[in-house]
């Protein structure tokens, strides 16, 4: 029992070190939760319980969610891999717990934790105890947790998996942009939880632990059975789960029977016969007949059930909604009527390698006639009639929270950002297509895109929005009114630019997209060091001042430019405030003129970037 019970747990030891030789990445990791367990430890010294509670909570909630972002994944041993092997389901179930155990995010949640009972040693020798051993129990529920969702949600790749991920990584990424204006917040949080959150905490289980190192006896005994009874009832779904995996190999998709599989197949196959009434009609899709919305149709459906697409859309819509919403926390409100533009603006840079996803099922335009053309109106077309919607309704109700703020800039850009973001990105993704390992299972660490994609196509929206913006900065007052219909115009520019440039690369480069979407692996890429390599750098100049100026870029162009046309903000860092009226906006200018010429060069020397040679087989 015991030697097949933690067999699992020493294959994870083995490549848990595997990976830490070959890849830096889980140390880097592991050292920064380690400050920060070391910080929540220090803030359980002096801190408020409450505020504790909450944080340590919020830690074991993250850690259950987070390796469904960062694809936590891969090198780990699931349910599946002892199929065939002769053990039973409680052993399996109790060996894979051990292996989830190895690891450094188990590790560094375990001595984050410790501040529990670090807090708790001001009531006594007894509330160590019962805080400890609360805190273990904390621990066992984020353990399973993890376990858990890594295997029904991030291997399944559902929709339910895909859209937590999404909203996770966009909250994340949100407040994390916006931390200038949650910082007040935190830090009043950080003094002292307020009371009305302070009602609700009883019903939050990252407080049952001090709850019950605090309170009187019988209600410590109480919080702690109930910390029992959840870490039990987390062991069931798990052991209910491992038991569907061991008997039909499924985690999560039900298993078709053998009839219902043969009728499908006969209807498919009835379907597609040559000789059917379907096949003389002329190819068609939901909206329409003819084989542009025949892919409007497939790309709607594909949006609707492809995980990662759900992932990507999710993120974009928290993150933008943040974006322009979190200010509001500060009384700023001038961001808010931009939530449909930065919704649509991530949107574009999302779908920027949506290509790498299709494997070699790219082959199906190259057998149509004009099915080149139909496949990149259909894909833009697919893409405005998703996202339009969500950015037109974001922007009306930001336009109802903000009433006091002028909607007239974000509404004039939205059109252009719009018709950038449906063509632009599909074919900066038919130029630079990256596979992904499997395109029929993808999980949340198969990313189809790079920072050369997404700034590219980030970038097109912000170069279409610069032409209304323009005549709203710099135009005559009573002709503010024709920027909405000059975004329009910009748009609509954008939208048949991006069709040319994606017929062209389609029609003309076929075999080079189709070969390049067709691989399993990724062409192999230089190694960047993460310290100072003096001999690496003389190498790859090229490659280290790409890096520099794709960086550095964002500042003259943003802050120092953008912040200032758009939105007057002001500072002493910021260049052009230490300036006065035209001076100050040619400043500006100036500035985001620096920051593109710093981009469009970083992208031409990683475009330059000495490529490794690929191993001869």
């Amino acid at each position: 029992m015991s030697t097949v019970a933690f067999t699992p747990a020493r294959m994870r030891a083995s490549m848990f070190q595997r990976s830490l030789r070959e890849h830096p990445g889980p140390a880097v990791a592991g050292l920064c939760g380690l400050l920060a367990a070391g910080w929540l430890i220090r803030y359980g010294l002096y801190g408020d319980q409450h505020t504790l509670s909450i944080l340590a909570g919020t830690w074991v909630l993250g850690w259950i969610v987070l390796p469904l972002m960062l694809g936590g994944g891969r090198g780990r041993v699931r349910p599946s891999h002892l199929r065939l092997e002769p053990v039973g389901i409680l052993p399996a179930a109790f060996g894979l717990l051990a292996a989830s155990a190895v690891g450094i995010g188990p590790l560094v949640s375990l001595i984050a934790l410790v501040s529990l009972p670090v807090h708790a040693a001001r009531h006594g020798p007894a509330a160590v105890v019962v805080a400890g051993l609360g805190a273990l129990l904390l621990w066992l529920i984020g353990l399973i947790g993890s376990a858990f969702a890594l295997e029904a949600i991030g291997h399944a790749g559902g929709p339910v998996g895909a859209i937590a991920t999404g909203v996770f990584t966009g909250t994340v990424m949100g407040v994390f942009g916006s931390v200038w204006a949650v910082a007040p917040w935190i830090t009043e949080l950080l003094s002292g939880a307020p009371a009305h959150i302070v009602r609700w905490l009883p019903w939050f289980p990252g407080s049952w632990p001090l709850a019950a190192a605090t309170g009187p006896s019988g209600r410590g005994l109480l919080v702690i059975a109930g910390l029992f009874v959840l870490v039990g009832v987390f062991a069931l779904v798990y052991l209910a789960l491992v038991r569907r995996t061991l008997v039909t190999g499924s985690s999560w998709r039900p298993r078709r029977s053998a009839a219902a599989s043969a009728s499908a197949s006969l209807t498919a196959t009835s379907t597609a016969s040559p000789s059917s009434a379907a096949a003389r009609r002329v190819p068609g899709g939901w909206w329409g007949r003819g084989p542009v919305w025949a892919v409007t149709g497939r790309e709607l459906r594909t949006w609707g059930r492809h995980p990662l697409r759900l992932q990507y859309l999710a993120f974009a819509v928290v993150y933008g909604t943040l974006l322009a919403g979190l200010p509001m926390l500060a009384n700023v409100d001038l961001l808010v009527p931009w939530a449909g533009v930065l919704t649509a603006l991530w949107a574009a840079a999302m779908s920027a390698g949506l290509v790498g996803l299709d494997g070699t099922a790219l082959w199906l335009p190259f057998t149509t006639p004009g099915g080149e053309r139909a496949e990149v109106r259909g894909r833009g077309l697919a893409w405005l009639l998703l996202v339009t919607p969500i950015a037109v309704l974001l922007t009306v109700a930001a336009v109802l929270v903000a009433p006091a703020t002028d909607p007239l800039a974000a509404i004039a850009v939205l059109p252009a950002v719009l018709g950038a973001g449906a063509t632009v990105p599909v074919w900066v993704a038919l130029l630079r297509v990256r596979p992904v390992p499997d395109p029929r299972h993808p999980t949340s660490a198969d990313n189809p895109t790079d920072i050369i994609s997404v700034l590219v196509a980030s970038g097109a929206g912000l170069l279409t929005a610069a032409i209304p913006m323009a005549l709203i900065i710099w135009g005559p007052d009573d002709l503010r009114w024709l920027a909405p219909v000059l975004g329009l115009a910009a748009g609509a520019a954008a939208w048949f630019g991006g069709l040319w440039l994606g017929d062209d690369r389609l029609a003309n480069r076929s075999a080079e997209v189709l070969t390049a979407a067709g691989r399993r692996t990724r062409a192999p890429e230089a190694a960047i060091p993460l310290k100072w390599d003096a001999d690496w750098y003389r190498e790859n100049r090229a490659t280290a001042w790409a890096l520099v100026l794709l960086m550095a870029g964002w500042i003259p162009v943003v802050p120092q430019g953008l912040m200032v046309l758009v939105f007057d903000i002001g500072g002493g860092w910021i260049v052009a405030s230490h300036f006065a009226g035209s001076a100050r906006t040619g400043v500006a200018v100036a500035m985001v003129a620096l920051g593109g010429a710093m981009l469009l060069t970083g992208l031409v020397l990683w475009g330059r970037r000495p490529q490794p040679v690929p191993a001869a087989t």
